[in-house]
C-alpha cells in the first residue's frame, strides 16, 4: 500500500513530535517541513535528514506529490493556514485548538466535505490507553451511574500571547468528556479566568464548569502559573470512583470502591452513610 505523504508545518514547540511519530508510523512519509526559523528547519533535518525543508508555505501547496499537510503552528494561523490546504485539494492534519472561533471551525469543516478531504483535529488523549481504560469501565457500569468529573490541569507555563489557558488546556479534558460520554447534551457552560502576571493579556489561571443533563457536571481547572505539573481527573459514580493520574509513572488509573449515601426524608435525622472498600489498579 502507498504511503500516505505529509508535510509539518510549524516545527518550534509540537512540530518535531509530529515529524518524529510520522516517521515511524508505516503508513505514513513525511517528505515536508515547513518553518519561519532556521534553527527549527535544522533541527527538523536531524530528526528526519531525508526531509525537504522550507520557509515557503506555498511549496508545499504547490506540490502534486503531497497528500496531507499537518499544521502545529500558533492557534490564530490555523483557519487561514487551513483553508488553503484544504483550498489545494489536500487532506488536513491540525493541532489543537482547532480553531479560534466557531465561524472558522464551521468554515473548515464545510470546506473538508465539499472537497471530499479528512480533516482531523489531534486530540491525542481520545486514543490514551488509560481514557481506553475509563471508557472501558463505564460501559461495563463498574462504577454505576456517573454523577462528576473533576480535573486539575496545572503547569508553569507555557503561556502563550494569542489564547488563553482556556484555549490551550481545556481541549484535552472536552475531548475526554465529549468522548466517554458522547451522548449526553450540555445544559450550561460557565467561566471564570484571571491573570495574575499583570503584563499578560490572556487569563493564565481560570476554573470551567460544564453542566451535562441527568445532573451530571464536570468541573476542570487549568493554570499557567502551577510550582507543579498535574494531570489529574476523578470520575465519580453512584457505585465507585475512577482516579486518573496522567503523571504517576505506573497505576496510572486506580478505581475506588467509595460512596456516599444520603437518606433524605423529613423523619430521620441529617446523617451521610460513608462507604470505603477496595482499591483496585487494572491492567
Amino acid at each position: 500500500m502507498k504511503k500516505l505523504t505529509v508535510g509539518v508545518v510549524g516545527l518550534g514547540y509540537w512540530g518535531p513530535n509530529l515529524v518524529r511519530n510520522f516517521t515511524d508510523h508505516d503508513k505514513f512519509s513525511v517528505t515536508w517541513g515547513c518553518d519561519l526559523i532556521d534553527q527549527n528547519l535544522d533541527r527538523a533535518k536531524k530528526i528526519l535528514p531525508t526531509i525537504q525543508v522550507t520557509k515557503d508555505f506555498n511549496e508545499l501547496l504547490n506540490d502534486p506529490q503531497l497528500d496531507m499537510i499537518a499544521i502545529a503552528t500558533s492557534p490564530e494561523t490555523h483557519a487561514l493556514l487551513g483553508k488553503k490546504v484544504l483550498e489545494s485539494k489536500k487532506h488536513l492534519w491540525i493541532e489543537k485548538p482547532f480553531t479560534t472561533s466557531l465561524h472558522d471551525a464551521q468554515e473548515l469543516l464545510d470546506l473538508a466535505k465539499k472537497n471530499n478531504l479528512y480533516l482531523h483535529v489531534d486530540f491525542p488523549f481520545i486514543f490514551y490507553g488509560p481514557v481506553l481504560k475509563m471508557q472501558e469501565l463505564l460501559q461495563s457500569n463498574t462504577i454505576g451511574e456517573p454523577s462528576y468529573y473533576t480535573s486539575f490541569r496545572t503547569n508553569l507555563g507555557l503561556i502563550q500571547k494569542n489564547v488563553d489557558v482556556v484555549w490551550d488546556l481545556a481541549p484535552h479534558d472536552l475531548s475526554i468528556l465529549f468522548h466517554l460520554f458522547p451522548n449526553k447534551k450540555i445544559v450550561d457552560v460557565q467561566t471564570i479566568g484571571s491573570t495574575p502576571i499583570s503584563n499578560g493579556n490572556t487569563n493564565q489561571i481560570a476554573n470551567l464548569v460544564v453542566e451535562f443533563e441527568n445532573n451530571f457536571t464536570a468541573y476542570i481547572h487549568l493554570s499557567w502559573l502551577s510550582p507543579v505539573k498535574l494531570r489529574l481527573i476523578t470520575l465519580g459514580g453512584q457505585k465507585k470512583m475512577i482516579l486518573f493520574d496522567d503523571i504517576s509513572p505506573s497505576e496510572k488509573i486506580k478505581i475506588y470502591d467509595k460512596s456516599i449515601q444520603i437518606e433524605r426524608n423529613d423523619v430521620t435525622p441529617f446523617k451521610p452513610v460513608y462507604r470505603t472498600g477496595d482499591v483496585l489498579v487494572p491492567t
